[in-house]
């Protein structure tokens, strides 16, 4: 691998090498068969680009498909279903705007959305989803992004997608169309998971951060470079509170530090368990972090 998917002449350095192995027991563990992405294939490495603080998993034919995301619905029943992320950002959304997003999934988003009386409409690949966003009346497009941005340039004020860019392995072409799709001063909004310090730093063996599921790991630097590739300016980012999945996240906190520390997190979440959560809450950012970008001008 010698380029970024984000920065094409970007320099670029290996920073961590998993087992596709270890990612196949741990992915049959949540009792999701991945094997066949890693035929003939020993190992996965993680790569950084040194100039946006973007990494990415390589080879690229390791992430998931339309399949595997199928059978990851099924097997996760809340998958889909309404994030920290939705129910934060509503109240900004204008009753005048017009809202697309990318990765609808069971039309959670579009369904609040449309409740609230706001134009929206979503694009949407699982078969399954679009059928339900079909059954719940939602407007749904089954095309990708890139087809969507020729007949669709500059019509939407809003443009969002949650949990969505980790798993594009062709992130710059991705950003790119969604924002032909702007009108120029509208806004994107992105929420992803957050890999610093949340997953990566403190769970890196996290399964499905792992290969077929994530293509790519971002985090407020990585999603602050966006403006200096794009047409785009940072108004606003937003963290998931901690609270929201303490207890997970201290079982990983205290599985991945070193002994001493790990033995002395155990001591204290059973003996100060109230105040321990309450220090770790304040100085940790939560699992899942969210940019609200302004799209600067045409283009």
């Amino acid at each position: 691998m010698s380029n970024s998917p984000l920065c094409k002449d970007g320099l670029i350095n290996r920073i961590e090498v998993f087992s596709t192995s270890e990612i196949c027991n741990a992915y049959n563990a949540i009792g999701i068969d991945v094997s066949r992405f890693f035929k003939g294939i020993k190992e996965v490495e993680l790569f950084e680009c040194l100039e946006t603080g973007y990494r990415f998993y390589c080879p690229l034919s390791t992430i998931g498909d339309a399949e595997f995301y199928e059978n990851l619905s099924l097997n996760r029943k809340n998958y889909y279903s309404i994030r920290w992320e939705h129910r934060k950002i509503l109240s900004t959304i204008k009753l005048s705007d017009r809202v697309l997003e990318i990765g609808s999934g069971f039309g959670s988003f579009l369904e609040l959305l449309k409740n609230k009386g706001i134009r929206a409409e979503g694009i949407e690949l699982n078969p399954k989803a679009i059928a339900v966003c079909e059954e719940k009346g939602l407007r749904i497009h089954n095309m990708l992004i890139d087809e969507f941005s020729k007949e669709h340039s500059n019509q939407f004020d809003v443009v969002c997608y949650f949990q969505v860019l980790e798993h594009i392995t062709n992130v710059y072409d991705f950003i790119k169309d969604s924002l032909k799709t702007i009108q120029p001063n509208g806004k994107l909004i992105i929420g992803v998971p957050n890999n610093n310090p949340y997953l990566f730093v403190n769970d890196k063996y996290h399964t499905l951060n792992l290969p077929p599921h994530h293509a790519g790991l971002w985090n407020k630097k990585s999603l602050k470079s966006l403006e200096d590739v794009f047409n785009l300016k940072i108004e606003s980012v937003y963290y998931e509170p901690l609270e929201e999945t303490y207890a997970q996240f201290l079982k990983a906190y205290i599985l991945n530090s070193n002994r001493l520390y790990s033995k002395i997190l155990r001591i204290l979440s059973k003996v100060v368990p109230i105040t321990l959560k309450k220090v770790l809450c304040y100085f940790i950012n939560g699992r899942n972090i969210m940019v609200v970008f302004r799209k600067t001008h045409n283009g």
